[in-house]
C-alpha cells in the first residue's frame, strides 16, 4: 500500500481561500451596521429620527478588512497559479469570485448614496 503524503500547501490554500470568504462575510455586518440608516415613510410619519451618516469605527474598518480581503484573494490565487497542481485548480475559481465579489463592494461603498 502506498502511503500519501500530506500536502499542506494545498490545505493551507484551501484553508486561505476559506478564511478570505469567512473575511467578506464578516465585513458585510460591518458594512450593515456601519451604513446610515434608510428613512422610510412609516418612520417618517411616525416622527422617529433615523442616522444619516456613516459610524466611523466600523466604515474605517470595513474599509480596511475589504482592502484586506482583495489582497488576501489576489495573492492566494497567485499561489495556486505558481503551485500548478491540477487537482488544487478549483480553487481559482472560488478566488476569482471572492476577487470580483470584493471589488463590488468597493464599488458599492465608495458610491453608496449620500
Amino acid at each position: 500500500m502506498v502511503q500519501r503524503r500530506i500536502d499542506w500547501l494545498g490545505r493551507l490554500l484551501a484553508g486561505m481561500t476559506l478564511g478570505g470568504w469567512a473575511l467578506y462575510v464578516l465585513l458585510l455586518i460591518l458594512f450593515h451596521y456601519g451604513r446610515p440608516e434608510q428613512e422610510f415613510g412609516y418612520l417618517r410619519y411616525l416622527e422617529v429620527e433615523v442616522r444619516t451618516h456613516w459610524l466611523s469605527l466600523p466604515t474605517y474598518w470595513f474599509h480596511v478588512g475589504i482592502w484586506g480581503a482583495l489582497g488576501l484573494a489576489v495573492t492566494t490565487f497567485t499561489l495556486v497559479h505558481l503551485k500548478g497542481r491540477r487537482h488544487s485548480q478549483y480553487l481559482k475559481v472560488y478566488l476569482v469570485m471572492l476577487a470580483a465579489a470584493a471589488t463590488f463592494t468597493l464599488l458599492l461603498f465608495y458610491f453608496y448614496p449620500e
